[in-house]
Protein backbone atom coordinates (compact mmCIF):
# COMPACT_ATOMS: atom_id res chain seq x y z
CA UNK A 1 0.00 0.00 0.00
CA UNK A 2 2.84 2.37 0.83
CA UNK A 3 4.58 1.70 -2.48
CA UNK A 4 1.30 2.30 -4.35
CA UNK A 5 0.90 5.57 -2.47
CA UNK A 6 4.42 6.66 -3.44
CA UNK A 7 3.55 6.08 -7.10
CA UNK A 8 0.37 8.11 -6.61
CA UNK A 9 2.37 10.98 -5.11
CA UNK A 10 4.75 10.87 -8.08
CA UNK A 11 1.82 11.01 -10.53
CA UNK A 12 0.19 13.93 -8.76
CA UNK A 13 3.40 15.94 -8.40
CA UNK A 14 4.28 15.13 -12.01
CA UNK A 15 1.23 17.14 -13.10
CA UNK A 16 2.63 20.29 -11.49
CA UNK A 17 6.42 19.89 -11.42
CA UNK A 18 9.16 18.42 -13.55
CA UNK A 19 10.02 14.91 -12.30
CA UNK A 20 13.65 15.97 -11.69
CA UNK A 21 12.43 18.64 -9.25
CA UNK A 22 10.43 16.27 -7.02
CA UNK A 23 12.20 14.47 -4.19
CA UNK A 24 10.50 12.01 -1.85
CA UNK A 25 12.55 11.04 1.19
CA UNK A 26 12.24 8.66 4.10
CA UNK A 27 12.39 4.97 4.89
CA UNK A 28 9.45 4.08 2.65
CA UNK A 29 11.03 5.79 -0.35
CA UNK A 30 14.36 4.10 0.35
CA UNK A 31 12.68 0.69 0.62
CA UNK A 32 10.77 1.33 -2.60
CA UNK A 33 13.97 2.26 -4.46
CA UNK A 34 15.67 -0.91 -3.19
CA UNK A 35 12.75 -3.11 -4.22
CA UNK A 36 12.59 -1.65 -7.74
CA UNK A 37 16.33 -2.02 -8.35
CA UNK A 38 16.74 -5.41 -6.62
CA UNK A 39 15.64 -7.65 -9.51
CA UNK A 40 17.95 -5.97 -12.03
CA UNK A 41 20.89 -5.81 -9.61
CA UNK A 42 20.39 -9.42 -8.59
CA UNK A 43 20.50 -10.69 -12.17
CA UNK A 44 23.56 -8.59 -13.00
CA UNK A 45 25.48 -9.67 -9.91
CA UNK A 46 24.59 -13.34 -10.34
CA UNK A 47 25.46 -13.44 -14.03
CA UNK A 48 28.70 -11.47 -13.67
CA UNK A 49 29.82 -13.56 -10.67
CA UNK A 50 29.24 -16.80 -12.55
CA UNK A 51 30.88 -15.53 -15.75
CA UNK A 52 34.03 -14.29 -14.01
CA UNK A 53 34.36 -17.44 -11.90
CA UNK A 54 33.92 -19.63 -14.99
CA UNK A 55 36.55 -17.61 -16.88
CA UNK A 56 39.05 -18.00 -14.04
CA UNK A 57 38.31 -21.71 -13.73
CA UNK A 58 38.59 -22.23 -17.49
CA UNK A 59 42.12 -20.88 -17.43
CA UNK A 60 42.94 -22.79 -14.24
CA UNK A 61 41.60 -26.22 -15.21
CA UNK A 62 41.70 -26.01 -19.02
CA UNK A 63 38.31 -27.71 -18.99
CA UNK A 64 34.72 -26.67 -19.60
CA UNK A 65 32.93 -29.38 -17.63
CA UNK A 66 34.72 -28.99 -14.31
CA UNK A 67 33.98 -25.26 -13.86
CA UNK A 68 30.31 -25.93 -14.56
CA UNK A 69 30.22 -28.69 -11.93
CA UNK A 70 31.92 -26.45 -9.34
CA UNK A 71 29.58 -23.54 -10.09
CA UNK A 72 26.57 -25.85 -9.75
CA UNK A 73 27.65 -26.90 -6.25
CA UNK A 74 28.25 -23.33 -5.03
CA UNK A 75 25.09 -21.97 -6.71
CA UNK A 76 23.20 -24.83 -5.07
CA UNK A 77 24.54 -23.78 -1.69
CA UNK A 78 23.52 -20.16 -2.40
CA UNK A 79 19.98 -21.19 -3.36
CA UNK A 80 19.73 -23.46 -0.32
CA UNK A 81 21.10 -20.69 1.94
CA UNK A 82 18.50 -18.19 0.81
CA UNK A 83 15.62 -20.62 1.03
CA UNK A 84 15.71 -20.01 4.80
CA UNK A 85 14.87 -16.28 4.62
CA UNK A 86 12.33 -17.10 1.93
CA UNK A 87 10.59 -19.63 4.16
CA UNK A 88 10.71 -17.40 7.22
CA UNK A 89 9.55 -14.31 5.27
CA UNK A 90 12.64 -12.35 6.32
CA UNK A 91 13.69 -9.29 4.30
CA UNK A 92 17.01 -9.87 2.52
CA UNK A 93 17.54 -7.09 -0.03
CA UNK A 94 21.12 -6.06 0.72
CA UNK A 95 22.24 -9.24 2.40
CA UNK A 96 21.26 -11.31 -0.65
CA UNK A 97 23.31 -9.26 -3.08
CA UNK A 98 26.35 -8.99 -0.82
CA UNK A 99 26.39 -12.56 0.50
CA UNK A 100 25.81 -14.05 -2.97
CA UNK A 101 28.98 -12.37 -4.23
CA UNK A 102 31.02 -13.29 -1.16
CA UNK A 103 29.74 -16.86 -1.09
CA UNK A 104 30.50 -17.38 -4.77
CA UNK A 105 33.97 -15.84 -4.54
CA UNK A 106 35.12 -17.29 -1.24
CA UNK A 107 33.45 -20.69 -1.19
CA UNK A 108 34.43 -21.66 -4.73
CA UNK A 109 37.95 -21.99 -3.33
CA UNK A 110 36.89 -25.00 -1.27
CA UNK A 111 35.66 -26.73 -4.40
CA UNK A 112 38.82 -25.78 -6.30
CA UNK A 113 41.08 -27.26 -3.61
CA UNK A 114 39.29 -30.62 -3.66
CA UNK A 115 39.05 -30.70 -7.46
CA UNK A 116 42.71 -29.86 -7.92
CA UNK A 117 43.83 -32.58 -5.53
CA UNK A 118 41.47 -35.05 -7.18
CA UNK A 119 42.71 -34.26 -10.69
CA UNK A 120 46.32 -34.67 -9.62
CA UNK A 121 45.75 -37.86 -7.64
CA UNK A 122 43.60 -39.69 -10.19
CA UNK A 123 46.56 -39.86 -12.56
CA UNK A 124 48.23 -42.31 -10.16
CA UNK A 125 45.21 -43.87 -8.38
CA UNK A 126 41.82 -45.21 -9.23
CA UNK A 127 39.10 -42.50 -8.97
CA UNK A 128 37.50 -43.68 -5.71
CA UNK A 129 40.81 -43.81 -3.86
CA UNK A 130 41.85 -40.49 -5.41
CA UNK A 131 38.71 -38.72 -4.15
CA UNK A 132 39.14 -40.12 -0.65
CA UNK A 133 42.78 -38.97 -0.58
CA UNK A 134 41.78 -35.58 -2.03
CA UNK A 135 39.25 -35.13 0.77
CA UNK A 136 41.83 -36.08 3.39
CA UNK A 137 44.30 -33.56 2.00
CA UNK A 138 41.69 -30.80 1.54
CA UNK A 139 39.85 -31.19 4.83
CA UNK A 140 42.21 -29.04 6.97
CA UNK A 141 42.16 -26.19 4.44
CA UNK A 142 38.39 -26.23 3.95
CA UNK A 143 37.71 -26.59 7.67
CA UNK A 144 40.09 -23.80 8.70
CA UNK A 145 39.04 -21.27 6.08
CA UNK A 146 35.34 -22.12 6.29
CA UNK A 147 35.21 -22.03 10.09
CA UNK A 148 36.85 -18.61 10.18
CA UNK A 149 34.39 -17.17 7.63
CA UNK A 150 31.38 -18.83 9.30
CA UNK A 151 32.46 -17.65 12.76
CA UNK A 152 33.05 -14.11 11.52
CA UNK A 153 29.59 -14.02 9.92
CA UNK A 154 27.99 -15.48 13.04
CA UNK A 155 29.65 -12.91 15.31
CA UNK A 156 28.67 -10.05 13.00
CA UNK A 157 25.08 -11.32 13.08
CA UNK A 158 25.05 -11.54 16.88
CA UNK A 159 26.97 -8.39 17.77
CA UNK A 160 25.54 -5.83 15.36
CA UNK A 161 22.38 -3.92 16.20
CA UNK A 162 21.65 -2.87 12.60
CA UNK A 163 19.14 -5.17 10.90
CA UNK A 164 20.84 -5.14 7.50
CA UNK A 165 24.23 -6.02 9.02
CA UNK A 166 22.67 -8.78 11.12
CA UNK A 167 21.13 -10.23 7.94
CA UNK A 168 24.46 -10.17 6.13
CA UNK A 169 26.28 -11.85 9.04
CA UNK A 170 23.64 -14.55 9.51
CA UNK A 171 23.38 -15.34 5.80
CA UNK A 172 27.16 -15.39 5.40
CA UNK A 173 27.63 -17.77 8.33
CA UNK A 174 24.85 -20.12 7.23
CA UNK A 175 25.93 -19.98 3.58
CA UNK A 176 29.51 -20.84 4.40
CA UNK A 177 28.46 -23.83 6.49
CA UNK A 178 26.15 -25.05 3.70
CA UNK A 179 28.94 -24.60 1.13
CA UNK A 180 31.38 -26.55 3.30
CA UNK A 181 28.88 -29.37 3.69
CA UNK A 182 28.08 -29.58 -0.04
CA UNK A 183 31.75 -29.36 -1.04
CA UNK A 184 32.79 -32.10 1.38
CA UNK A 185 29.85 -34.48 0.92
CA UNK A 186 28.22 -33.77 -2.47
CA UNK A 187 31.06 -32.51 -4.69
CA UNK A 188 33.08 -35.76 -4.41
CA UNK A 189 30.15 -37.76 -5.78
CA UNK A 190 29.65 -35.23 -8.55
CA UNK A 191 33.33 -35.42 -9.49
CA UNK A 192 33.17 -39.22 -9.64
CA UNK A 193 30.01 -39.09 -11.75
CA UNK A 194 31.57 -36.42 -13.95
CA UNK A 195 34.48 -38.74 -14.69
CA UNK A 196 32.14 -41.40 -15.99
Amino acid sequence: ETFDFLQTVHKITGQYYDSDDVYLVGNSTSDYDLSTSFAHDNVMISVLSVVFVILVLLFTFQSVGLPVLLIMVIQGSIFFNFSFPGLTQSPIFLSYLIVTSIQMGANIDYAIVISTWYRDLKTTMEPRKAIVKALQLSFPTVLTSGSILAAAGFLIGKISTDGAIVGIGSCLSRGTLISMFLVMFVLPQILLLGDT
